[in-house]
C-alpha cells in the first residue's frame, strides 16, 4: 500500500485502526470505487465495515459519526447493522466519539459464538476501557433459516445496574413489538431470556465486558 492517499488516510484513522489491531483483528482502508471505508476481518470469518454516514472522510476531524455493518463475502444472511452514530442512528448521541464506537464492536464481538472472535472482543474491551469492567447488554438471534445474528443495544455501561435498565427497557420493547418470551433465567442480577416470533428466536442477556 505505497499509494499516497491511502497512506495519508491510514494515518488519519490510526487511533482507530490501532485498537483494533491490538486486538488481534486484521484492518484494512479501501479506496477503491471513489468511496473510503475500512475493513475489519473477524475470526469467524466475517468482516466490519466501517464508514461515516456513507463513507470516510479524507481528515478523521471531519467524521460525524459511525456506522458499522457486519457482512459475509458469501453469505448475506450475516449482513447487518450493528452500530450507528450518525445523525439519525440509534447511537446518534455518541456522534464521532472513537471511544464509545470501539467499546461497542467490543460488546457485539463478545456476544458473538465464536470463541476467537468473542476473545478479541474481549483484548479491546479492556484496552478501551479505563475501568476494569463495564457491563453489557447483549442481543443474539437465528433466523427462519437457522443463521446467527446479533446487534449492539449500547456502549458499555459504567455500573450493572444501568444495565439491567436497559436489558428491561429492551424487552419491555420486544414484548410491546409482539415477541413472545419463551424462557428465562438469572433472575434481576443477570437476567437471560429468549423470544420468539414468526420463526425468529433472539436472546437477550446481561453480560460482563473487560473483566
Amino acid at each position: 500500500m505505497n499509494r499516497p492517499e491511502w497512506q495519508a488516510l491510514w494515518l488519519q484513522y490510526e487511533s482507530v485502526t490501532t485498537p483494533l489491531r491490538a486486538a488481534g483483528l486484521a484492518c484494512d482502508i479501501d479506496t477503491a470505487g471513489g468511496q473510503n471505508v475500512l475493513y475489519v476481518n473477524l475470526p469467524d470469518g466475517t468482516h466490519l465495515v466501517i464508514a461515516d454516514e456513507h463513507e470516510l472522510p479524507t481528515r478523521l476531524d471531519d467524521v460525524t459519526g459511525w456506522r458499522i455493518v457486519r457482512s459475509h463475502e458469501d453469505n448475506p444472511n450475516f449482513d447487518g447493522l450493528i452500530y450507528d452514530s450518525t445523525a439519525e442512528g440509534e447511537h446518534g448521541k455518541y456522534a464521532a466519539d472513537i471511544k464509545s464506537m470501539l467499546a461497542a464492536i467490543a460488546i457485539y464481538l463478545h456476544s458473538l459464538s465464536d470463541a476467537d472472535t468473542k476473545t478479541a472482543g474481549q483484548v479491546l474491551g479492556e484496552s478501551v476501557s479505563d475501568r476494569s469492567q463495564l457491563y453489557g447488554v447483549g442481543v443474539l438471534g437465528v433466523t427462519p433459516e437457522h443463521t446467527a445474528v446479533g446487534r449492539v443495544i449500547s456502549p458499555p455501561f459504567d455500573t450493572h445496574l444501568q444495565a439491567v435498565k436497559e436489558y428491561g427497557l429492551y424487552t419491555h420493547h420486544l414484548e410491546q413489538d409482539g415477541w413472545t418470551q419463551v424462557y428465562e433465567q438469572g433472575g434481576t442480577e443477570w437476567p437471560l431470556t429468549v423470544w420468539h416470533r414468526r420463526q425468529v428466536v433472539r436472546t437477550v442477556f446481561v453480560t460482563p465486558i473487560g473483566a
